[in-house]
């Protein structure tokens, strides 16, 4: 019998081909007919950081897909592998020949390389991936149509914007059965990962956008103010934080 989750997951994969089997081409052609804005820097910049994230996401996906249990879950990261490699080439189509700027790449960075250093239950990269990094995604992508003038980022961002929404889904349908079989030792230990990923990432980003003094100061009160909206989910999907959870004291070794 095939369990709930598994048919939430079957139900988003059937979407998420629909969109798998445009080829890049014409999703291009559809994103090029609007106008683009050569004198919008900020589009630009926005579109290399995502490139990023979006390189970033993949790899994730690609170590995820070989330790899943749930053979359904593991054909939704295929598709989403898929996914990323598509829109890391659609920014790249945008982007052309502007120069490259990685601002926050230091911080992209260290996330990919603790995700490849975790060696604990796959859940903790999936939190990190489908909760944390695309949701902040979705957060900022409505943002940067906000506040920049190019129809043609504008339409990329839409489009783009959709597949991420189902991968924050993927989430919400894959990780609440899968945490509650999970020990509580380790969604404390993911907890604290998690918490780690997030300060340190955002650590790093005063200074590689060269930021005022009072700017940084700005940047940290949001960096916490932030994190409080993850750990609330965090904690709702299952994890424990030092709160609500009290690690076993180890045993004194044997004389």
């Amino acid at each position: 019998m095939i369990s709930a989750p598994d048919q939430a997951l079957d139900r988003l994969l059937s979407k998420s081909r629909i969109g798998a089997n445009q080829r890049l081409e014409d999703v291009w052609a559809e994103i090029a007919e609007a106008p683009a804005d050569p004198d919008d820097r900020l589009a630009g910049h926005l579109a290399q950081q995502f490139l990023l994230g979006e390189e970033v996401t993949a790899q994730a996906c690609a170590r995820l897909q070989r330790q899943l249990p749930s053979a359904v879950a593991r054909n939704c990261l295929a598709v989403q592998y898929e996914d990323e490699t598509r829109h890391a080439a659609l920014y790249r189509r945008f982007l052309g020949d502007k120069p490259t700027c990685t601002t926050n790449g230091d911080a992209l960075n260290l996330i990919g390389e603790r995700i490849m250093a975790w060696r604990g239950p796959p859940e903790a990269v999936i939190l990190a991936i489908h909760v944390i990094l695309e949701g902040e995604a979705l957060a900022h992508q409505e943002t940067a149509r906000r506040f920049t003038a190019c129809p043609r980022f504008a339409a990329l961002s839409h489009r783009i914007a959709r597949d991420e929404a189902r991968h924050v889904a993927f989430g919400q349908h894959y990780l609440p059965a899968a945490l509650a079989e999970t020990a509580a030792e380790d969604r404390y230990r993911m907890y604290l990962w998690l918490r780690s990923l997030w300060f340190d990432c955002m650590e790093r980003l005063p200074a590689a956008l060269n930021l005022s003094s009072i700017n940084r100061i700005l940047a940290r009160s949001w960096t916490r103010h932030r994190w409080e909206h993850w750990r609330s989910r965090l904690l709702a999907l299952g994890l424990l934080d030092g709160e609500d959870y009290a690690p076993p004291e180890k045993s004194p070794p044997l004389l």
